[in-house]
């Protein structure tokens, strides 16, 4: 099962984000927080996408994002500013189970407090 996988550089000052959905999913560029250029799916060809930073005057960017040829490594992303070629780190993708837990497990950790407490209680008379 193919993960979604997010690359990340700040460049002059700006947030640049690149999103891919799978491995032939949908490419999102965001500037900013911003959505600026999207591709509908990356296949094997090397996908394009071209912005402009928000700056006075705006500064044009392109993003090459590559596919390696072995399947089950995430593409290369790079961005591409005043012929100048900067690599983009994949960054890690926030674990979900960290922030929401399930009724059961809020239970049972409830109860593996009270079950401490009450050993310090004990202890201290």
């Amino acid at each position: 099962m193919a993960t979604a996988q997010r690359f990340h550089i700040d460049q002059n000052g700006h947030s640049v984000t690149v999103q891919v959905a799978g491995v032939h999913g949908a490419v999102e560029l965001l500037v900013d927080g911003k959505v600026v250029a999207y591709r509908r799916a990356l296949g094997r060809e090397t996908a394009v996408l071209d912005a402009e930073l928000p700056d006075d005057p705006p500064r044009p960017f392109r993003i090459l994002l590559a596919p390696v040829a072995h399947g089950g490594e995430p593409p290369l992303c790079l961005l591409e500013s005043d012929r100048t070629r900067y690599l983009l780190p994949l960054t890690p993708q926030p674990d979900r189970r960290d922030h929401a837990l399930g009724a059961a497990d809020a239970v049972r950790i409830l109860r593996r407090r009270i079950r401490r407490m009450r050993r310090v209680a004990m202890r201290q008379l």
